[in-house]
C-alpha cells in the first residue's frame, strides 16, 4: 500500500485581527463586557492563556501586513477598503493543544467577532486571509463556515482565457490549464493543507468540490486518530483517499445537507508536494488528464454547481 507522511503538531495557532477606527486598550475588560452568546464561558475560561491571547496593533509598529487580508466575495469589497486603511486593530490568538481544535479555533474566532461588533470594525481570518462575516459563532463546527479559505478565482482567468467550452468543443475540456486550487486553513487543525492544479477554467467548480470534499474526510478521519491517544507525532495515510457524496454533504453540515442524485464512490490520489501541502489529483489507474476527469462520469454531478457557504445569506443556491 502506497503511503503518504506528514508531521503532526502539538500545538496549532490561529490568529484573527479586527480593524477599527479606535481599538481601546483594555481589550480583556471589552471583551468580557460583550457577550458572545454560548462561547462566554469558554471565553472567560482561556482569557490570558496562549489559548486566548488578545494585543492591540497599530499600523506603525505591526509585524503583519492589513494588505494581506482580502474579500472572498464581490460584496464585501467595501469592509476589505475600511480593514485596509485601518489604522488600529485588536489581534487575537490562540495557540492550543491540537486536541483542543476545533473548540480553540472556535472560541478564538467568536472573541473576534464580539470585539468588532464592539467597536464597529471588520474582523479577518488571518489564517485563510479573508474577512469574516458579521455574525455569531455557531455551537456546531462546520467546515463550510469560512474555515477552509476555499474560494475560487475569477473565471476564465479575468477574462485573458481563450479555451474554448467543452459543452460547445469537445477540444475544451483541455483548452488551458488556468486554475490551481489550495485550501488555507487545515493547518490549525494538524493537517496538511490540500492543492489541485493545471484545471481548466470551465471545471473550476467540479475541483473546488473534491476539494471540499477530500479535506472534510481526511479531517474526519483525523479526529478519530487523534482519538485514540497516539503517540507517534508523524501520521501515514493511504494516498488513495475514497470519497463519497456523503463527504461533501458533511462539508456543509447536516443541517443544510446538499443533497446529490445517488452516485458510486469516487477516488482521489494525494501526494505529496511540501512536508505541510499534499497534491490531489485523478485515482492512479485513471488514463487521462485532471481535466478529463473533472469532466467525465466519475464526480458526483451536484459538485459541478456553485454553492455558497450555509453560514452566509442567503440560503445557498445553485449558480
Amino acid at each position: 500500500m502506497a503511503v503518504v507522511t506528514f508531521p503532526v503538531p502539538s500545538t496549532t495557532v490561529s490568529r484573527f485581527a479586527v480593524a477599527a477606527d479606535h481599538v481601546p486598550h483594555d481589550l480583556v475588560g471589552l471583551l468580557l463586557r460583550t457577550p458572545a452568546g454560548l462561547y462566554d464561558p469558554h471565553i472567560a475560561g482561556r482569557l490570558g492563556s496562549p489559548q486566548l491571547d488578545l494585543a492591540r496593533d497599530e499600523r506603525a509598529r505591526m509585524r503583519w501586513d492589513p494588505l494581506g487580508v482580502r474579500a472572498a466575495r464581490p460584496r464585501e469589497r467595501h469592509a476589505e477598503r475600511t480593514f485596509h486603511d485601518s489604522e488600529q486593530f485588536a489581534v487575537v490568538t490562540a495557540a492550543a493543544p491540537i486536541t483542543d481544535q476545533p473548540r480553540a479555533a472556535q472560541v478564538a474566532r467568536a472573541a473576534a467577532r464580539a470585539l468588532a461588533e464592539a467597536v464597529g470594525g471588520v474582523a479577518a481570518d488571518l489564517v485563510t486571509g479573508h474577512l469574516l462575516t458579521p455574525e455569531s459563532e455557531r455551537p456546531r463546527f462546520v467546515l463550510a463556515d469560512q474555515w477552509l479559505g476555499d474560494v475560487l478565482p475569477p473565471f476564465r482567468a479575468n477574462g485573458r482565457c481563450t479555451a474554448a467550452d467543452p459543452e460547445h468543443d469537445p477540444e475544451g475540456v483541455n483548452g488551458c490549464s488556468c486554475v490551481r486550487l489550495r485550501t488555507r486553513g487545515l493547518r490549525r487543525f494538524g493537517l496538511p493543507e490540500l492543492q489541485i492544479s493545471d484545471v481548466a477554467c470551465p471545471h473550476d467548480r467540479a475541483a473546488l468540490n473534491v476539494l471540499r470534499s477530500a479535506a472534510r474526510r481526511l479531517l474526519t478521519d483525523h479526529w478519530s486518530w487523534l482519538a485514540t491517544g497516539p503517540a507517534d507525532r508523524r501520521r501515514a495515510i493511504d494516498h488513495a483517499l475514497h470519497l463519497t457524496e456523503a463527504d461533501f454533504g458533511d462539508f456543509w453540515g447536516s443541517s443544510r445537507r446538499v443533497h446529490l442524485p445517488p452516485t458510486s464512490p469516487f477516488q482521489v490520489r494525494l501526494g505529496p508536494l511540501a512536508s505541510r501541502l499534499l497534491t490531489v489529483s485523478p485515482p492512479e489507474e485513471f488514463d487521462g488528464t485532471v481535466n478529463d476527469w473533472l469532466w467525465g462520469d466519475q464526480i458526483p454531478l451536484g459538485m459541478y454547481d456553485v454553492i455558497d457557504s450555509p453560514a452566509d445569506p442567503p440560503l445557498p443556491t445553485a449558480a
